[in-house]
């Protein structure tokens, strides 16, 4: 009894001193696990929030210590590292936090592919009380968008008025920018600021106005935003001139103005501006190209070669003639003569309005001027004329009308047709073909078919002067002068 009695003594010791050590280790571990400075990492913000691969990103860390701290702490590293332990970036120093105290830090990173990456900051203490680290963490999840790169251009032609106020008087610059136009390009060789300098009176704001909108799409900032702006003459067919020469050449150019600096434009946001493509009397067709680089080319130092283009034709042809109510009559003296209206079916004025007969197979074109003088034209007017000429019925199936005007500073040659009479039952070709003329002074070359442009001297800006071309004056359908 007395041998069994001391074996289970010497057990019963040895569980209680087995006990006492494991209780003795956890008092110890409680005590580390909870320090005296209680510091914490606050939520991470990420600027850009939403950035894209390639895009340098700041992690913005706020790191407290609690109020409640029996201790003060010196924040001697912050951190930050990937889904694998790496660490990307870390700020050294940091500062010191009494209880209650938090300062901020600020981490650099950047993403080479997209999708959600998971980040862990990290806050490195030493306690004030007892000289131990303390190590606390935070987790954040980047959700990074791939990078795309594009601007969109458009075009608007306005007219000059457009940028005129009610009352008529030009608007400024700087008044554009309530509608959203930020400047105006042009016009004096550089943005017109509005504020004339304290030098005088300011340029005038356009003589050919286009309006340029720069919409950034992408999802990175497109930076030194460059607009150029050149024009070529729309060619009728028979050269844009007038001279029947046609084809594209050097000397068809009409503009080329700018660079103009435009301020970069964030994702998301859009330029509104004027570009002035200056004094033109040829409508042309206008290329836009907004030259630009992207935000993150800066660090492969790509220059300013990306672009985007947009056309427009100035200016916009808004008057649209037309011939009405025709009918071809044979006279006495076995000439034809074409009454008809000539009409506006478009919005915009036609001024110096000339009509004439065309060349065509058994029609004989009206001599060297003999034009008919019809005058301005408003929208949905009409006017009254009649042109005699000689017409092989036998041949001809059509007799073309020629009609020249201006409109927004341009000359038009325009040909339309009305139907020939119909040749006699017994196949006599109802005249020989004759020159009749109508009197009058000279105008413009003639143009067999389709549409060409010309300049605005010459003849026909005199007759628009007087009012009358020789005797010939436009009459109404109801007889009374336009």
């Amino acid at each position: 009894m007395t041998l069994t009695h001391t074996r289970t003594t010497a057990a019963l010791l040895a569980a209680l001193a087995l006990l006492a050590a494991v209780g003795g280790a956890f008092a110890i571990g409680g005590a580390a696990a909870v320090p005296d400075a209680r510091i914490t990492v606050g939520e991470v913000g990420a600027s850009p929030s939403d950035p894209t691969v390639g895009e340098r990103t700041a992690l913005n860390v706020t790191v407290s210590n609690s109020g409640g701290s029996d201790a003060a702490a010196n924040v001697t590293e912050v951190r930050v590292r990937n889904a694998d332990g790496d660490v990307l970036d870390s700020v050294s120093g940091v500062g010191a936090l009494s209880a209650g105290d938090s300062l901020d830090a600020t981490l650099w990173t950047a993403f080479e592919e997209p999708g959600a990456k998971r980040l862990t900051v990290e806050a490195v203490a030493n306690q004030s009380t007892s000289g131990e680290f303390v190590t606390v963490s935070r987790e954040a999840v980047i959700e990074v968008r791939p990078t795309q790169v594009a601007l969109d251009l458009r075009t608007r032609a306005l007219d000059p008025e457009d940028l005129r106020t009610d009352d008529g008087s030009e608007t400024s610059a700087g008044d554009l920018g309530v509608g959203g136009i930020q400047g105006i390009f042009g016009g004096g060789g550089g943005l017109d600021t509005g504020d004339g300098g304290g030098q005088g009176e300011s340029p005038p704001i356009a003589d050919s106005p286009v309006e340029v909108t720069v919409v950034n799409t992408g999802t990175t900032t497109a930076d030194r935003v460059s607009l150029r702006a050149v024009g070529t003459a729309v060619d009728g067919g028979d050269g844009a001139d007038g001279s029947g020469d046609g084809g594209d050449t050097a000397s068809d150019e009409t503009v080329d103005v700018g660079p103009f600096v435009v301020e970069d434009v964030a994702p998301g946001e859009e330029r509104r501006v004027i570009v002035d493509l200056g004094p033109l009397d040829r409508r042309s067709d206008v290329t836009v190209t907004a030259a630009f680089r992207a935000d993150t080319d800066q660090r492969n130092e790509r220059g300013a070669d990306r672009a985007a283009e947009s056309t427009v034709t100035y200016p916009v042809r808004e008057a649209t003639p037309t011939v009405t109510d025709a009918t071809v009559r044979e006279t006495a003296d076995g000439a034809v003569v074409v009454d008809a209206n000539l009409g506006n079916a478009g919005s915009g004025e036609m001024t110096g309005a000339v009509v004439s007969v065309g060349d065509a197979p058994g029609v004989e074109p009206t001599p060297a001027g003999g034009e008919y003088f019809v005058g301005t034209l408003g929208a949905s007017d009409f006017v009254g004329f009649d042109l005699p000429t000689a017409v092989n019925a036998s041949v001809a199936d059509e007799i073309p009308i020629r009609v020249a005007y201006t409109e927004r500073g341009v000359r038009y040659t325009e040909t339309l047709t009305v139907a020939a009479p119909e040749p006699d039952d017994d196949g006599e070709a109802g005249g020989t073909l004759g020159r009749i003329g109508v009197g009058g002074v000279g105008a413009a070359g003639a143009v067999a078919s389709g549409i060409a442009l010309v300049g605005l001297a010459g003849a026909v800006g005199l007759a628009v002067r007087t009012g009358r071309i020789g005797g010939s004056t436009g009459r109404r359908r109801d007889g009374s002068a336009p």
